[in-house]
């Protein structure tokens, strides 16, 4: 997409990996773009597309902008031990960042690192709910576990230490060993003398919380990293590098449009594969002219000064088209035999919503008027 409008559509395979399929985008058609745009443009991926194959593979010919998996040990261990109290601030709201040269998959390039403060509030709260949850299944877990019997202090002591592995926020902090003499054949009562025994063991834990493990998934939380193999900052600052980053989202609300439940795809079955394509064509053509609606309508209410009411009927100046749409529900249109005589139930937010988007369509909807 370029500044939110598409340019690219096509359809894959279920099967294709993004990881493949980036590389081969570049390479098939990378060319060709840079000679339509220029060499100065600059690719941007999400971390599906970091990976050592491609990075060698394209960034000798393009300049590229990249989120960092954090699944990468590397990653993992700069944004573990990145202070946030050092970081520059940004003219982003909320947003911080540091920058560090790295070298990865045999490509040198630059890692900002940026803290996000909402980011960090959001994720922290889904952290804390995690903790809560596991804390419940684990207490649960050593209940059952008291009620086991072992043969030895060492079996029930393994059983314990298996049980602490699959916690991630918690620990066992203390254990109470129980001994008791049963009969040897299982039956009920207190043995007697003459009765064969034999000893067994309950094991009573304590739990407690893991708070080195919690420190060090909070101190990731609210970060993530940037990379791009544009090594001056001065012809790409870091702040740069992480807006550029962020505006691709607009691709990705694009056609999260697309897969709506009012735009009544997930109803179509199509067989034959030439359909299919022919329907993600459409699509693609569907989103073009709902990009160019939604910028011409937002630049004219930038021009003018002018706001127009949101879902929560506050002002604002951008609105998505899907609520214009929404707006527009429930017009309709009088006919006399085949000639339009009138536009019904056109109210004055659809007047001015016509009036900012030009000419043409007050005409097509205010004809009657005129």
């Amino acid at each position: 997409m370029s500044d939110s409008l598409p340019v690219f559509i096509q359809a894959l395979s279920g099967n294709t990996s993004d990881k493949n399929h980036f590389r081969e985008i570049v390479q098939a058609y990378g060319q060709s773009l840079q000679e339509m745009w220029g060499e100065d443009k600059i690719w941007i991926w999400d971390s599906a597309g970091y990976s050592e194959k491609n990075l060698k593979a394209i960034s000798e010919d393009y300049t590229w902008i990249m989120r960092v998996p954090e699944t990468l040990s590397e990653a993992k261990e700069v944004l573990e031990t990145a202070d946030t109290e050092k970081m520059i601030c940004t003219t982003l709201d909320g947003y911080h960042l540091f920058s560090v040269e790295v070298e990865y998959g045999g490509v040198k390039q630059r890692w900002v690192v940026v803290f996000s403060e909402k980011a960090f509030a959001r994720e922290t709260k889904t952290l804390e709910k995690k903790i809560r949850v596991e804390k419940e299944k684990a207490e649960k877990e050593i209940w059952h576990f008291y009620n086991q019997e072992f043969y030895s202090v060492e079996d029930a002591l393994k059983v314990a230490h298996e049980m602490e592995k699959r916690w991630k926020y918690h620990e066992i902090s203390a254990n109470e060993v129980e001994a008791r003499t049963k009969k040897k054949d299982g039956g009920r009562g207190r043995p007697r003398k003459d009765d064969p025994t034999q000893t067994v063991y309950r094991i009573k834990a304590e739990l407690r919380e893991n708070k080195s493990a919690i420190k060090k998934e909070t101190l990731k939380k609210g970060k993530f990293i940037v990379a791009t193999n544009e090594l001056d900052s001065e012809k790409l600052g870091d702040e740069e590098a992480l807006t550029a980053y962020k505006d691709q989202q607009h691709a990705g609300r694009g056609f999260r449009f697309l897969k709506d439940p009012l735009f009544f795809v997930h109803s179509m079955f199509l067989e034959k594969e030439s359909r299919i394509v022919a329907m993600v064509m459409i699509m693609g053509l569907a989103l073009m002219i709902y990009a160019i609606a939604e910028r011409k309508l937002r630049e004219a209410l930038e021009m003018t000064g002018e706001m127009i009411p949101d879902q929560k009927d506050k002002p604002t100046k951008n609105p998505t088209m899907r609520r214009v749409f929404q707006v527009f529900e429930g017009i309709t249109v009088l006919y006399r035999g085949s000639a339009m005589v009138k536009v019904l139930n056109l109210r004055l937010i659809h007047l001015k919503v016509l009036s900012l988007l030009g000419r043409e369509y007050e005409r097509m909807y205010c004809t009657s008027y005129g």
